[in-house]
């Protein structure tokens, strides 16, 4: 199994070495021109050992959530990894990450080591999301998701994720459209999609991993 020749030491490692290796990915340019504004996302890893239902699994997995369903929310009902804008309190963006973390799905930031951060994407909804990688230390552990932003929590094997016949590229939403963009969709996958910003931030998690492995 791919994923099973990793632990945390080396994951930190090949972070640190692809930083810095390319510039940051850009979904589309903002329409107004704005200073893109700063948000971040945690990509909590889950070791070998358990899943998120207490099942046996070999696979490195990471976490994510569907967010909860709101009318007039553009990214609503979404795979996503949970995170935010930054509040002026933040210190940097591993403390945006884990602030969200545990406001959106209760995950206590004391269960979580830091692995290290990934190149920052611009979205075409005008944010700069810094992904911050982090070990859940403690598995399992009590998640509390908030209902006002999360529908759910799920996990998915790192092994899944890296297979390309698991996902694909296209013109989102469509050819000449003003924000068409390449955008990655994967497979679905027990009722739920990863596509978009989250799908492009799993990809180079997985390529800083690839180099090397």
């Amino acid at each position: 199994m791919w994923s099973s020749r990793f632990n945390a030491a080396t994951i930190a490692n090949r972070l640190a070495e692809a930083a810095g290796r390319e510039e940051s990915h850009e979904e589309a340019a903002v329409g107004d021109g704005a200073a893109p504004r700063a948000a971040a996302v945690l990509l909590p890893l889950i070791p070998p050992g358990y899943d998120l239902q207490g099942g046996q699994d070999a696979s490195w997995r990471l976490l994510f959530i569907r967010r909860a369903e709101h009318e007039h929310d553009r990214h609503s009902g979404e795979v996503a990894f949970p995170g935010g804008r930054a509040d002026p309190g933040d210190r940097d963006p591993v403390a945006t990450a884990l602030r969200e973390a545990e406001e959106e799905i209760g995950l206590d930031p004391r269960h979580i080591q830091v692995l290290g951060q990934m190149r920052p994407f611009r979205t075409v909804s005008g944010y700069r999301v810094t992904p911050v990688v982090g070990l859940v230390t403690t598995w399992p552990v009590a998640l509390r998701p908030d209902p006002a932003e999360v529908a759910e929590i799920f996990s998915l094997p790192l092994d899944w994720l890296r297979e390309p016949s698991h996902r694909h590229t296209r013109l989102w939403p469509a050819p000449g459209h003003p924000q068409a963009r390449q955008v990655i969709f994967y497979q679905e996958r027990d009722g739920r999609r990863l596509w978009g910003v989250s799908a492009w931030i799993t990809v180079d998690f997985l390529s800083c991993l690839e180099p090397w492995g």
